[in-house]
């Protein structure tokens, strides 16, 4: 592992995973890089225009591409093309800066376990195929883009990450209000498999990712216990001492959210981190149980 400290630029960051992200590269001694449109940004981009600041890349180590357009919304065609076109068309602003570099800088993506499709099963690894539906369009385009760095030599990673469970916002903090009222349930069969990842492991594996330029290609960010949803409803609720009786069927997921519902909520995907397992990666949280009670006494 190449322990130098790095200068970093950090697309997304002003989001849940990319705020904990850039504390914990400061608290390393890197030097981070903020990339957004916002005054407040270190460097500035818009990536609906094409525009990136000039120089933007010079100094730069390693470049971590978070930012793109929520999942978790009713789709209609014009969110799917924003869902695309914010990950997507990031990724080639970024891809075609590096490049012009005369020592381009290690890429760093986030993508999605949703790469394998939406009913793949359990078992799934970093070397699984490509699967079927929307998001697993989006996250092949995504990665994708950087193939220009691949083929010139540059070390490229795609982070394929799970549910992020946190109690500072994503998927928990949606489903806590309801959980806290006794309104919890299963979710469709509930027999879907669930891969999720603690925030603090999220960051401590992406940090691994800039630290140890040896990890390359997919890398799984997930726990390595994935669950069904029905373990995973019955945990929370035990955690939240709150019953889980009223169960979402599947029709009822599809008429509320639509396709997104199917290809989320209803999603079956077991995915194993293969890749940190066989490296020996330690989880703070690879068990449920302990995840939701640190979430829920706030440690993160």
């Amino acid at each position: 592992m190449n322990e130098r400290k790095k200068t970093v630029l950090v697309s997304g960051a002003t989001g849940m995973l990319g705020k904990a992200l850039c504390v914990a590269l400061e608290a390393k001694g890197h030097s981070v890089r903020r990339l957004s449109r916002g005054a407040a940004a270190d460097v500035k981009w818009d990536v609906a225009a094409g525009t990136i600041d000039a120089g933007a890349m010079t100094g730069v180590d390693v470049v971590v591409h978070l930012a793109g357009e929520p999942v978790a919304q009713r789709w209609t065609g014009a969110t799917k093309a924003q869902i695309l076109e914010s990950r997507v068309g990031g990724a080639e602003l970024l891809v075609g800066a590096l490049l012009k570099e005369p020592i381009p800088p290690d890429y760093i993506t986030a993508s999605g376990i949703n790469y394998y499709g939406h009913q793949c099963g359990v078992g799934v690894t970093e070397r699984s195929p490509l699967g079927g539906g929307f998001l697993a369009h989006v996250c092949d385009q995504w990665e994708g883009a950087a193939q220009p760095l691949i083929d010139a030599g540059i070390r490229s990673v795609s982070a394929r990450i799970g549910m992020i469970l946190s109690s500072q916002g994503g998927a928990l903090t949606k489903m806590l209000p309801a959980f806290k009222l006794g309104l919890g349930g299963v979710i469709g069969a509930g027999s879907q498999h669930m891969s999720w990842v603690s925030l603090p492991d999220a960051v401590r594996i992406l940090l691994l990712a800039v630290e140890d330029t040896s990890i390359q290609g997919p890398l799984n960010v997930v726990s390595p216990e994935p669950l069904t949803n029905r373990v995973f409803t019955q945990t929370l609720g035990a955690a939240l001492k709150r019953p889980t009786f009223l169960p979402m069927p599947a029709f009822a997921v599809k008429a509320l959210f639509g396709k997104m519902g199917i290809e989320v909520l209803c999603a079956d995907v077991g995915v194993l981190p293969q890749v940190l397992l066989e490296r020996g990666f330690e989880w703070n949280f690879s068990d449920i149980k302990s995840c939701f009670e640190a979430c829920l006494a706030k440690q993160f």
